[in-house]
């Protein structure tokens, strides 16, 4: 090829080069209804107030923003949007185009042809070459999506829309909010005006609430009421999200437990009257506890819950008492033999102590059952043989059955008999009759037996002597103070040789020997003295029932301030060695 072949390839290269590829810009309607905000106007201004924050224990404080609602008209206007979108030739048309130019330039330069193209000739080819290749590339496809550029452009005015706007407000020259709080519907904090602290309206419930009033329910909702702008603003917090729920320990002692079982194995330690520790839930009879960062089990009959602020929960008083094996309290050691175990001699006891529903658990039952049989087979001359022993018997159909089995013991034989009963009792306020409480809290099963009747049958055995030790807590007021002689007397009028006594009157408690601070003898008072009476070696009850009188009622004044005086009818003279 020649010069002008040369120019001309180099020409189509640079057409290719420079218009392969483009890009464009546009202007897109976006909207027809867009709102300027520069173009307004406010109709109406109110202000409010908007709850804020979550309310938590550590942090009991319900509180409000002050805000302001704005009502602005504001303009609508067309806005546009700017994009840039990239082309690229189509290859078809470009194809088509390089070989047209490529045919018109070869028959402009070729030295081939018949017939040589003039100048005017060439010059027409060659720009026709020119112009097929620059119409191939400016037939172009677009590429991509297009790109935003960012600019925006707001046009003619459309319409106007109506806005609220929601802003924080000033408390400048605003009447301060008033508040009042409720508990069940009930007011119990009244209205109270409280003013604006940098546009913030806050409330402590937990330094405005007593919590000593709040009721034992977690479910309970605390009421807040705030007024302010003629407006009134109603909220109900869950009092579990303002107080804790915690316990204190309602009885003179009780076990804490691993497990929510009753089992003399479980205890972990005993926790005297006012110990509190916090809730961590209620399953049937027992409530979880926290002991530290151990979780533990206390009888829900034992406690009473409350309601405190977290902080509550660094001031807590857990008085502890470490547990002792038996053996190591002065009356379970060194226990004297006085009498020679006779075959005709007989031992009873019953003690109920785990009760677990709306009676508290008598802590030391157990242990005042085994502290009376080691004195009457060490000291009384009962043998083991011929010594049973029930604990906690849960209906009434296992009390009787429990005697039914010492009458079979007993049989024909004239027999002495010594009993040992624990437990609570009911006095029936119409008919005068006594019924020993079983420990079950199943109310589909009868847990009452007759106690008055239990005697009775004692008295029909064939009995020499007959000695009651008992141990009884009477859950409910009863004015005949008569009613325990008259039990009594269903043994002792049917046999001469014979003695009941009891722990307590009438509308008085049997206590257990444990002090805070002080001694701990783990028995109830009665039991220890009666055993400590033993070990002294009076067998004689003359002998028995000044022990009593003199320590019993003077134990339980000093260590509680209560009165306890205990009762015995029947025979002074009867003497338990002979």
């Amino acid at each position: 090829m020649g010069l002008i072949s040369r120019k001309l390839l180099l020409l189509l290269l640079w057409a290719c080069t420079f218009i392969s590829a483009c890009s464009s810009t546009r202007w897109v309607v976006e909207s027809e209804g867009t709102i300027d905000k520069n173009d307004y106007k406010i109709l109406d201004s109110e202000l409010f107030l908007a709850r804020i924050d979550q309310i938590k224990p550590d942090e009991p404080l319900v509180k409000f923003r002050l805000k302001t609602a704005n009502t602005v008209e504001y303009a609508e206007r067309i806005r546009t949007s700017r994009y840039i979108q990239t082309y690229k030739p189509k290859v078809g048309y470009v194809i088509f185009g390089l070989t047209s130019a490529a045919i018109a330039g070869y028959a402009a330069f070729s030295n081939d042809l018949v017939n040589q193209p003039n100048n005017g000739q060439k010059i027409a080819l060659v720009g026709a070459g020119i112009g097929l290749t620059g119409i191939s590339f400016l037939n172009m496809k677009p590429v991509g999506e297009p790109t935003p550029t960012g600019e925006s452009r707001l046009l003619r005015r459309t319409g106007k829309a109506v806005q609220t706007d929601t802003l924080n407000a000033s408390s400048d020259n605003t009447t301060s909010p008033e508040y009042e709080i409720l508990l069940q519907d009930k007011v119990v904090v009244k209205r109270t005006e409280r003013p604006f602290v940098d546009n913030l309206l806050s409330i402590n419930l937990g330094d405005e609430i007593d919590p000593s009033i709040l009721p034992d329910n977690r479910d309970l909702e605390i009421g807040v009421n705030v007024f302010f702008n003629d407006s009134t603003y109603t909220y109900s917090i869950p009092v579990t999200s303002v107080f804790e729920p915690f316990v204190i320990v309602t009885s003179e002692l009780t076990a804490l437990r691993n497990r929510p079982v009753l089992n003399v194995n479980n205890v972990l330690t005993d926790l005297a009257k006012g110990s509190q520790l916090r809730l961590v839930k209620k399953e049937g009879d027992w409530v979880k506890v926290l002991y530290g960062i151990t979780e533990t089990w206390i009888a829900s009959s034992d406690v009473n819950t409350l309601w405190r602020s977290s902080e509550f929960a660094r001031q807590l008083s857990v008085i502890a008492i470490p547990n002792v094996p038996f053996g190591n309290i002065d009356v379970e050691k060194n226990i004297p033999n006085l009498v020679s175990n006779s075959e005709d001699r007989y031992g009873f006891i019953l003690s109920n102590g785990g009760y677990t529903d709306d009676y508290s658990e008598r802590l030391y039952a157990k242990r005042d059952a085994r502290l009376m049989n080691e004195y009457f087979n060490r000291t009384l001359g009962v043998p083991e043989k011929n010594t049973l022993v029930f604990v906690d018997q849960s209906t009434a159909q296992d009390v009787r059955g429990v005697f039914n089995d010492l009458s079979k013991a007993i049989n024909q034989l004239p027999a002495e008999l010594i009993v040992y009963l624990s437990g609570y009792a009911r006095i029936d306020n119409t008919t005068g009759e006594i019924y020993f409480i079983g420990t079950s809290d199943d109310s589909t099963q009868t847990r009452e037996a007759s106690l008055t009747a239990l005697f009775e049958n004692i008295a029909q055995l064939p009995l020499t002597k007959v000695s009651v030790i008992a141990d009884i807590d009477f859950v409910n007021k009863y004015n005949d103070q008569d009613a325990l002689e008259k039990l009594a007397s269903r043994i002792t009028s049917q046999i001469e040789n014979s003695g009941v006594v009891f722990a307590s009157e009438l509308g008085q408690s049997s206590l257990i020997y444990s002090a805070v601070g002080g001694e701990n003898k783990r028995h109830s008072i009665f039991t220890y003295y009666v055993a400590e009476a033993f070990k002294n070696r009076y067998t004689n009850w003359g002998a028995i029932v000044k022990h009593l009188e003199r320590n019993v009622s003077y134990t339980s004044r000093s260590l509680f301030n209560k009165a306890q005086d205990i009762r015995y009818f029947g025979k002074l003279s009867l003497d338990l060695s002979y």
